[in-house]
């Protein structure tokens, strides 16, 4: 290969972005960012709840006026409410990824953090499978695999130990 032709493929090597982290949010909507999100917002209470629990507070960036617990959440950078926050606060955070619910954010949220580039992950969750599907996502997200798996086993365990305890009883109608 001569000088040129090395110099053009290191250039081509070099010039190419790392490869994409594409995922699918809770609705199944592909989310593709440039790599895992190092830089997180959080629209939802029980999000940012589930990322303190997996020990990745350090990503959170930025939450609503609403995500109260650990009491050390209060202390993040704010963006306004769920349904309407702050778009000019979320977009001076710099997420690599703002994670929100159709059930508590306005779809117009979502559709102008598309127009600003910002990626949006978006949960359901209604049962208790879904949370513990929402808390192995989170952990996939963050790169916590381990801190979910855990979490998910005691949810699990408390969950057996109530239906082992009101097992016997009738069930109220």
């Amino acid at each position: 290969m001569k000088i040129a032709q090395w110099s053009l493929a290191l250039f081509l090597l070099l010039a190419t972005p790392a490869a994409a982290f594409t995922t699918r949010d809770m609705l199944g909507r592909e989310v593709t960012l440039a790599a895992p999100p190092a830089r997180i917002v959080s629209l939802v209470p029980s999000v940012t709840e589930i990322l303190y629990a997996l020990k990745a507070e350090d990503m959170l960036v930025g939450v609503t006026d609403f995500c109260d617990f650990p009491p050390e959440a209060r202390h993040k950078p704010s963006v306004g409410g769920m349904v309407a926050p702050s778009l000019e606060s979320v977009a001076a955070l710099r997420p690599d990824l703002v994670i929100a619910t159709t059930e508590g954010t306005r779809e117009d949220t979502f559709t102008q953090l598309a127009r600003l580039g910002i990626p949006v992950y978006l949960v359901a969750v209604h049962r208790v499978a879904e949370v513990k599907a929402l808390i192995v996502r989170l952990g996939g997200l963050t790169r916590r695999q381990a801190a979910a798996g855990s979490i998910v086993g005691r949810l699990e365990q408390r969950i057996d130990a109530v239906t082992k305890a009101v097992g016997s009883r009738d069930r109220p109608r």
